[in-house]
């Protein structure tokens, strides 16, 4: 008996594990740095054009790393047990993370005072 055909190449690992990475540690990791830059652009002041093009290319890029990697890969994913929404997901992986970013940022600047 033959092992059923796999509809795309196992190289990028177990589904599993890649979905895990990308929920638990990337998503959470860059939404947080996002949150803490812009929080940082939006506190300091300093208004220059390389400044201002960084963060704005830093939060289309959240946006479309939210939308496209987090809201439309977990909404594609069938499943039999209980799991949380598309938009629950997208909050506990990316809204949360960017909140605690520029909260960081928030606490560091009221301690350097």
């Amino acid at each position: 008996m033959e092992p059923p055909e796999l509809p795309f190449p196992p190289a990028m690992g177990s589904y599993r594990l890649t979905a895990s990475f990308l929920y638990f540690f990337l998503g959470p990791v860059l939404c947080a740095f996002s949150g803490f830059h812009t929080a940082s652009y939006l506190l300091v002041g300093l208004y220059t054009w390389p400044r201002t093009s960084r963060v704005i290319v830093l939060t289309i890029g959240m946006l479309i790393f939210s939308y496209e990697f987090i809201y439309k890969n977990h909404k594609s994913r069938p499943t039999n047990n209980w799991r949380p929404s598309s938009l629950e997901s997208v909050f506990y992986t990316c809204v949360i993370p960017y909140t605690i970013g520029v909260g960081a940022l928030l606490v560091l600047a009221g301690l350097s005072e």
